[in-house]
C-alpha cells in the first residue's frame, strides 16, 4: 500500500531506516512524507522551520527511505511563496501540502499557479480543523472551486473533507463535468481518504464518493495521518483493514444507486487504484 498523507512534527523522531520498519509491518511500502509546518502555523520547538532547511531535512529523509516522496508545507500567503516553490522544486521536491489555517483558499491562486507551473501535485487539507482558531470555514469544500480555473494544477483534498462529505462530491462532481468537456484548461481534482472520520461515519462517507456515479475511480488516494516521528502501524492496520471491508461492500454491489440508463459502475479494483495505481498517477502523470 502507499500512505499518501504522513506528518512530520517537532520533536524525537525515527530514524528512515526504524521508519521503514514500521510502515512495512502495517503493509505500506511508499507514500508521501510532508515537512515541518511553516512558521505560520506555530512554532515547532527545536526546529529550523526556515523554507530551505524544511526542504532540505524532508528531500533527505525520503532520499533514505525509498518508495516514500519528499512534500514541501508551504503557506501560500508568504510573500516569498513563489520564490519558495521554484526553489523546492529545483531542490527535488515532489509536491506541495496546503492547511487553509488563516486564509481562504482563493488568497493563494499566484502560488497555486506556480505549483502548477512545476506539474507537481498539491495537497489540500480539507475539512473540519483541529486546531486552536475558529479556522474550519476556510476549509469547505467548495471554497476550493476557485482551483478549476488552475490549468494544470492537479490537487487533492484530504480528510473526504469530513463533515462535509456530501459537499466533497458535489464539487468533485462539477470538475469531472469540467474535466470532460474541457480538459486542457482546468485543473484536476483528486480525493484523499484519510482519515478526518470517525469510524462510525466513514462507511456512509466513502460509500457516498463511490456510489455517486461520477468517475471518481481513478482520482481516489489512501492515507493515515500517521507521524513520521514514530509510525504508528497499529493504527495504519487499523484504517486499512477497516477501509478494506467497506471497499468490498460497493465492489459486492455497486450498481443499488445507478440511475436508470448509465452505464454500470466498474468498481471491481477500486481498492488496489486507491491504494497503489492511483499514486502514479497523482504523481507521475501516468494512467
Amino acid at each position: 500500500m502507499q500512505d499518501l498523507h504522513i506528518h512530520f512534527h517537532a520533536g524525537p523522531k525515527d530514524t528512515p531506516q526504524v521508519f521503514i520498519q514500521k510502515t512495512s509491518l502495517a503493509g505500506v511500502t511508499g507514500g508521501a512524507v510532508f515537512s515541518i509546518a511553516p512558521l505560520g502555523y506555530g512554532l515547532e520547538k527545536g526546529e529550523d522551520q526556515r523554507w530551505q532547511a524544511r526542504a532540505e531535512f524532508i528531500i533527505d529523509f525520503t532520499r533514505q527511505a525509498p518508495g516514500f516522496r519528499p512534500i514541501f508545507w508551504i503557506d501560500p500567503t508568504d510573500k516569498d511563496a513563489v520564490e519558495q516553490v521554484h526553489g523546492v522544486a529545483e531542490m527535488g521536491i515532489a509536491g506541495f501540502k496546503v492547511i487553509c489555517n488563516h486564509f481562504y483558499p482563493v488568497e493563494g491562486m499566484k502560488t497555486y499557479a506556480a505549483i502548477a507551473e512545476t506539474g507537481l501535485p498539491l495537497i489540500f487539507h480539507s475539512g473540519v480543523l483541529y486546531n486552536q482558531q475558529p479556522s474550519s470555514d476556510y476549509n469547505r469544500p467548495m471554497s476550493f472551486e476557485c482551483l478549476m480555473d488552475v490549468k494544470g494544477l492537479k490537487f487533492s483534498l484530504a480528510h473526504i473533507s469530513w463533515p462535509w462529505s456530501a459537499e466533497l462530491v458535489a464539487l468533485f462532481g462539477k470538475l469531472n463535468y469540467l474535466d470532460s468537456v474541457t480538459p486542457e484548461g482546468r485543473s484536476k481534482m483528486f480525493l484523499d481518504f484519510t482519515p478526518g472520520t470517525p469510524p462510525i461515519f466513514r462507511r456512509d462517507a466513502i460509500r457516498q464518493v463511490y456510489m455517486c456515479g461520477y468517475r471518481v475511480k481513478h482520482r481516489v488516494l489512501w492515507g493515515t495521518d500517521c507521524l513520521a516521528n514514530h509510525y504508528n502501524t497499529e493504527y495504519a492496520k487499523y484504517w486499512a483493514n477497516l477501509d478494506k471491508t467497506i471497499f468490498d461492500e460497493i465492489t459486492a454491489a455497486p450498481n443499488i444507486y445507478r440511475v436508470a440508463g448509465q452505464s454500470e459502475y466498474d468498481y471491481a479494483d477500486i481498492w488496489e487504484r486507491a491504494t497503489e495505481t492511483n499514486f502514479d498517477e497523482f504523481f507521475d502523470n501516468k494512467e
